[in-house]
């Protein structure tokens, strides 16, 4: 069966990656086969939402690029290899970042095929970090002279078309920079996740390029599935009913994502029925995080696979979105975590612990709390006893958890950078050790022996 559309997305599943899977949640979500370019995934762990592709896809175009980050050169390896695997001629194409490769491929392929009608989508901002300020990586800087020529070419024959001043690129240019600005100039329609995300990339954009990209640019937050994908798995989770069952899925940017004020109202709240409160974590770096709960309130587990995440969304009480923390470093929070569509899914109460004034806050959710103000989020907490039957009018807060707290924190910072500083130390006598025998006459008269035998 031939398609006219191609979905580009190197990450695509099996690849476990959240900006693959929102990019199946988006062919789902449309309704209409399509072909789909992805990186051949050697040793795919088993990913059973992978055997639902079929249904919603075409034809796979498999790459074989051998690197799946957005460093520079593998960039261009994507690019010329995805465009020797792209035989037919479509008549519409989609990226979404990450990775940044899927907009170079779209890009190249819109040149070479001008009337296509390209869709680009934004996972995030590209060209600033969580702390709002300029990615600089030396891996990502691009300054092949000829292709940079090739591009503002395409720059000079648009401003020649629409007359407009676009600035050309410079060599050493960021590759963050230049899929933005690949995108604003050349993609047909452009998809932000939410309005703060499309303020503050295009008011931040080094170029002007707002009232070009306006007119062509769409807000469609991250597709939420029907709920037919809930139930595809049934998984145990061995809760116990006699408990409020909480749960937390996602990355842990600790320092930015992090969960300080759940543990002050779960810890700090003085409750007849404090104890039925039972919060999981599904985490990635467990192990950190373990070292950090409070209490045995609080349950790690892994990560799980995407079905049966979904299956047990439905079977938590309450599940907890919180902002990624900016701390004033933007005029506006731009990112909105991508767990709040699969949340919104499930059928069960959602707490959203936000930053004030960020997409998140204007949810219309049963339970949300300003993350910054603890006690808010403590009130919250007492509304969800009350809320599933556990009401206790003389609960009071403990005022000296927040300085038990810190006290904690800092003995374990302490306790870690010194673990740290030993094992430095340690490395730095092993290598000064090894570079001693190496240098000694045995050593080498062993080294000979070693090549005399091979």
């Amino acid at each position: 069966m031939d398609c006219d559309e191609l979905y580009i997305s190197f990450l695509f599943p099996p690849a476990e990656s959240v900006s693959g899977i929102t990019v199946f949640k988006r062919i789902v979500e449309n309704n209409k086969m399509v072909d789909v370019l992805q990186s051949q995934i050697k040793s795919p762990r088993h990913n059973e939402l992978d055997n639902l592709i079929d249904d919603y896809v075409s034809d796979r175009i498999l790459v074989d690029v051998g690197c799946n980050n957005d460093w520079a050169d593998c960039i261009f390896k994507s690019v010329k290899e995805g465009m020797k695997s792209i035989k037919g001629d479509y008549k519409k194409i989609y990226s979404r970042s990450w990775l940044m490769s899927n907009h170079f491929l779209a890009y190249e392929y819109k040149m070479n095929h001008p009337e296509v009608y390209w869709t680009a989508e934004f996972s995030d901002p590209l060209i600033f970090n969580l702390d709002n300020e300029p990615k600089t990586y030396r891996e990502m800087i691009i300054d092949d002279e000829s292709y940079i020529s090739k591009v503002n070419k395409e720059i000079i024959n648009l401003n020649e078309d629409t007359g407009y001043d676009f600035k050309l690129i410079e060599s050493g240019s960021t590759a963050y920079f230049i899929a933005e600005y690949f995108v604003y100039l050349f993609a047909d329609k452009i998809i932000f996740t939410n309005e703060n995300q499309r303020k503050v990339m295009l008011d931040q954009f080094p170029v002007d390029v707002k009232s070009f990209v306006l007119d062509k640019s769409e807000i469609e937050m991250h597709p939420t599935l029907n709920d037919e994908f809930y139930h595809i798995k049934d998984v145990d989770l061995d809760l116990d009913e006699n408990h409020i069952n909480m749960a937390y899925f996602g990355n842990d940017y600790y320092s930015k994502r992090h969960f300080e004020s759940l543990f002050y109202a779960v810890e700090a709240l003085n409750h007849k029925y404090g104890d039925r409160i039972r919060v999981y974590l599904y985490l990635s770096n467990r192990n950190m995080v373990k070292s950090l709960i409070p209490s045995e309130r609080f349950i790690v587990k892994k990560p799980l696979e995407y079905l049966d995440f979904l299956n047990a969304t439905t079977k938590f009480d309450v599940l907890i979105v919180n902002d990624l923390a900016t701390n004033g470093n933007f005029e506006v929070n731009p990112y909105l975590p991508s767990k709040l569509s699969d949340y919104l899914g499930s059928g069960s109460d959602i707490w959203a612990l936000y930053e004030k004034e960020s997409t998140l806050s204007g949810f219309d959710l049963k339970y949300k709390s300003d993350m910054a103000d603890y006690n808010d989020c403590l009130e919250t907490l007492v509304k969800i006893l009350k809320d599933y039957g556990y009401v206790d009018d003389s609960y009071s807060t403990d005022y000296n958890y927040l300085n038990n707290r810190f006290t904690y924190l800092n003995e374990l910072y302490e306790k870690e950078y010194k673990n740290k500083n030993d094992l430095k130390r340690k490395v730095k006598k092993i290598k000064k050790e090894n570079k001693e025998i190496k240098s000694s006459s045995a050593w080498k008269i062993s080294r000979s022996i070693k090549k005399l035998k091979n």
